[in-house]
């Protein structure tokens, strides 16, 4: 009744699967990792709370309502312990439920909104962080900085640089043959190579641009 009494795509939804109980849901849920997921109280073999349950705890962005006839209201507390977002009692029309639908859409959409920032913001600040760590490097070379401003800059930039002793190796990367596949190539190895280095916790890379690498 609720698949078939809201027009799912015309409202900007996608319905992915159903199930008679929660037992049936739980394999169909993992396999279709639904944004929003509703469920009844009372179903055989597994129940709704036991199956939300489960479901935050394997994906816990997922969001749960959770529809309860008058006299299951006890549960409502134990369904806000699992992380539910919603709870609806029964009986219930079409345009509440999906007024709530809604409500959690906008949610999601504000959550991967504030995601989408937050990557956004990280990224910057490992940019960031690269260009003042080449710099740190180049002031190394031209011996523009004390030994003390070089320490107390590279422990503000996440970097151990005291040490007995230092090796340094700098190269750079050239490639033979034909030019057309000459950037793509050069990329593919200058990543491997700073990847490579950040698998020893002791050693440091600094990109040099054009120069190649440290």
């Amino acid at each position: 009744g609720i698949k078939n009494n809201i027009p799912w795509e015309k409202e900007g939804f996608v319905f992915v699967g159903e199930a008679s109980d929660g037992e049936l849901a739980y394999p169909l849920i993992k396999k279709t990792k639904p944004d929003i997921l509703i469920t009844d109280i009372k179903m055989p073999f597994m129940d709704g709370l036991e199956l939300s349950s489960i479901v935050k705890k394997e994906m816990p962005n997922t969001k749960i309502i959770i529809l309860s006839g008058y006299g299951e209201f006890d549960y409502a507390k134990q369904a806000i312990s699992i992380g539910v977002t919603d709870y609806l009692l029964k009986p219930i029309s079409s345009a509440k439920l999906l007024e709530s639908i809604k409500e959690v859409a906008a949610v999601i959409e504000n959550e991967q909104e504030q995601l989408k920032m937050m990557e956004q913001y990280e990224n910057e600040m490992r940019e960031n962080i690269t260009i003042k760590r080449q710099n740190l490097f180049q002031k190394i070379l031209a011996g523009q900085s004390s030994a003390m401003e070089i320490m107390e800059e590279a422990q503000d930039l996440g970097l151990e640089l005291t040490a007995p002793a230092y090796l340094v190796m700098m190269f750079k990367t050239v490639i033979y043959g034909d030019s057309s596949c000459y950037s793509e190539a050069l990329v593919k190895a200058s990543k491997e190579i700073m990847d490579l280095a950040a698998s020893y916790e002791q050693v440091l890379t600094f990109d040099r641009g054009l120069e190649g690498l440290a």
